[in-house]
């Protein structure tokens, strides 16, 4: 990486001054170095004459000075200039074969340019989608599963070993209602005997659960019955258990069908049933030694003690709650894969619950300390409020895709419908993807489908657009040898196309694909205005043109591998 370079040669000679005596003890992980907004200002650029000015209280332009005359006696080929600028900044100006060097390097790594070791040696569990069976899949469980999808693809590239967890709600009340409701209905095998899809079936689910949930809040009659299947459900009493398994496995299906559409898989599928009895025994055990207390019949964690708040972990009924549950989910989590650092992709309304939780997990298990994270995942807000599958309001998952992919045909005539699904969940993604993970966002299909904005198929046609160059040049690549580029358009892209291994690193370590993103988006209207002012195949001279083609494949790669990071397939035609 070629910030890493930089950074290499700039810690080199803060320790050679540190040495002479001239700069005092300074933690060289803290250098910061970034891209200047102006292009004037160099290629890069430093704050670090500053800062250590701050500590020896002397002129930081004359620590600029010391630093800059050290690095030019280093002679490093990768600086064309190093320049200074009030009050204190240091500008790196880079040799142009430095990027021509990066370009080639992009066309002999391919697919794995970008990848990084910042995580080498490190597992991290990444836990996202996390549908509840008995409910549908609507498109706040779509913005986290391709979230956290993304997530997971960007560590991996960056040297971390990621194991996909899915832990799903399939005991609850919630399940109680909707079998309630079921129960209820005269002839039920012969009306679930008609049902010839799992959409049909899941469809019939959800229109139970809003009728129990209503009959919940009503009826105390009903409420009663509901408390017992709930009771029954926990027990695994025969009565209710066939109809729990054949409805849960419904659910099942039915949300595999949605992973294999967008593109996600699993390693482990954790269950509220499984880690209910073991996460309530966990607790009664802790209760004894004073982690837990009882109130009112019910068994709280005092998270008063560390300036939190109490929560109930069983309850007065003597049912275990989510906080008891994910008390044995933590530890059969740390058992089973031993991650350094388990990163639970949840939303904003969980910020508290984890906090406890996390806390209540370190006093049982200290060995959790330090390695359980709440990655907030922002709602998806719709323009008639908020969605409530109590209420009966939701928007499905698979209707979102379904209808981005029908604006799509209507919009591109002759399309082929697997190119159009293709368009469709990358649209999709992307509308997602651009935007930080913890900001709520409003969905706009036709933003979302756009070849004009910051969309998927604006950067999936970008794509095609240049393979399409490509394929008319019918060039090989192991042709691409010298490459000399003088136009600004030109050195603009090339010197971007490098970047690419820095955005991944940032990504990976603040959790950010919205950054993957961002600068896809600007590479592609960088490519764009290179492609439409600067002539490839025409170009004056063969070399020039072997050199632009080597550009537009560069780009193709980048493109590629950064969508491949978010989830997104790409096009050779659209």
């Amino acid at each position: 990486m070629l910030r890493e370079e930089i950074l290499n040669s700039i810690k080199k000679v803060i320790k050679d001054l540190q040495k002479e005596g001239v700069f005092p003890e300074f933690d060289l992980s803290k250098i910061d170095i970034k891209h200047p907004q102006i292009k004037s200002h160099g290629d890069y650029t430093t704050n670090l004459a500053m800062r250590i000015a701050e500590k020896t209280k002397k002129d930081p332009m004359e620590t600029a000075r010391l630093i800059k005359l050290k690095i030019q006696v280093l002679d490093s080929p990768i600086f064309e200039k190093v320049e200074i600028v009030k009050p204190g900044f240091i500008n790196f100006f880079i040799s142009r074969s430095v990027f021509t060097d990066e370009l080639k390097k992009i066309l002999k790594e391919k697919k794995h340019y970008g990848s990084g070791n910042v995580g080498k040696g490190r597992t991290v569990m990444v836990e996202y989608a996390h549908p509840n069976t008995h409910k549908l899949f609507h498109i706040g469980h779509l913005r986290n599963i391709t979230n956290g999808e993304a997530i997971a693809r960007i560590l991996e590239a960056s040297g971390f070993k990621i194991i996909r967890a899915n832990y799903q709600g399939d005991v609850g009340l919630h399940i109680a209602k909707c079998l309630w409701a079921m129960k209820e209905i005269k002839d039920l095998e012969v009306k679930i005997n008609q049902f010839k899809t799992i959409n049909e079936k899941v469809d019939f689910l959800g229109k139970c659960y809003v009728a129990g949930n209503k009959a919940y809040e009503e009826d105390e009659k009903a409420k009663e019955a509901i408390l017992k299947i709930n009771n029954q459900i926990y027990d695994k009493d025969p009565e209710i258990k066939d109809l729990w398994q054949k409805t849960r496995k419904w659910s099942l299906d039915y949300f595999e069908s949605i992973y294999k559409r967008v593109y996600t898989h699993f390693d482990r599928y954790y269950f509220e049933g499984e880690v209910a009895q073991p996460g309530k025994d966990i607790v009664l055990k802790a209760l004894k030694k004073g982690t837990f207390i009882k109130s009112k019949g019910a068994v709280i964690f005092p998270g008063s003690r560390y300036g939190l708040h109490d929560r109930v972990f069983i309850t007065s009924e003597g049912n275990p709650t989510y906080e008891a549950k994910d008390m044995e989910l933590g530890r059969l989590q740390f058992k089973e894969y031993k991650p350094d650092l388990i990163v639970h992709n949840v939303g904003p309304e969980q910020k508290e619950y984890f906090q406890v939780v996390f806390k209540a997990l370190t006093q049982v298990f200290p060995y959790t300390k330090g390695k359980e994270y709440h990655l907030v995942s922002g709602w998806v807000s719709l323009k008639q409020g908020k969605m409530s599958s109590r209420k009966g309001n939701i928007i499905k998952g698979q209707w979102l895709l379904d209808e981005v992919k029908k604006r799509i045909q209507e919009n591109f005539s002759n399309i082929p419908d697997d190119s159009a699904e293709i368009i469709a969940v990358g649209a999709v993604k992307y509308s997602f993807l651009k935007i930080r993970p913890l900001t709520a966002m409003l969905f706009d299909i036709n933003e979302s489908i756009s070849l004009e904005g910051n969309s998927g198929p604006y950067l999936q046609y970008a794509y095609a657009r240049a393979r399409s160059v490509l394929r008319k040049s019918k060039i090989k690549e192991q042709e691409f040898k010298e490459i000399e580029l003088k136009e600004e358009k030109e050195i603009t892209l090339l010197k971007l196309l490098s970047q690419f291994p820095e955005v991944v690193e940032r990504a990976a370590i603040s959790y950010s694909p919205n950054l993957i993103s961002n600068f896809l988006f600007e590479l592609t209207q960088t490519f764009n205005a290179f492609y439409e002012s600067l002539p490839v195949l025409k170009a004056e001279t063969k070399e020039l043109k072997m050199a632009r083609l080597a550009l537009v494949h560069g780009t193709c790669q980048i493109v590629e591998n950064g969508l491949n990071l978010l989830g997104i397939k790409v096009l050779e035609k659209m």
